[in-house]
């Protein structure tokens, strides 16, 4: 038996195993949200609650609804680090003409909060849509 064999042998039989390997890069947001099936759930319940809020529904009103959909999927596909190619204006040129307000802003937050405790997305990736949502804060409050 060789040494090394040995060893082995010996930090086995006192219940030690080998160690473990390094963890690899951490997985994107994407990932960890669950694709887009998970992403497409959340803008689908996310959409209802929005425009069932009075505090905002005024934006929605004359909204090509799929098509808000369908983009707000594309955005946080791509900006979670997932396949996804953006295809809509920037959050600037879209919001440019709606004169939202830091309060409406802060409700649409507050219901993407609620939507994302709703489906039971765990709190990192909670914190870390919220903090990238609130990022956006700059291009969308126009007032």
């Amino acid at each position: 038996m060789r040494w090394p064999s040995i060893l082995f042998a010996l930090t086995a039989a006192c219940g030690h195993s080998k160690p473990a390997a390094p963890a690899g890069p951490p997985k994107p947001l994407y990932e960890r949200l669950g694709g887009t099936p998970a992403i497409t759930a959340v803008v689908e319940e996310f959409v209802t609650t929005t425009g069932s809020d009075p505090r905002i529904s005024q934006f929605f009103i004359n909204a090509d609804i799929p098509r808000l959909k369908k983009l707000m999927v594309e955005q946080i596909c791509h900006d979670t680090g997932g396949p996804c190619e953006y295809t809509g204006k920037t959050m600037k040129e879209s919001h440019a003409n709606m004169h939202v307000n830091a309060k409406a802003f802060e409700a649409f937050i507050d219901d993407l909060t609620k939507t994302l405790a709703k489906l039971k997305v765990p709190q990192q990736e909670t914190s870390e849509v919220l903090a990238a949502f609130n990022g956006m804060r700059a291009d969308v409050v126009t007032e």
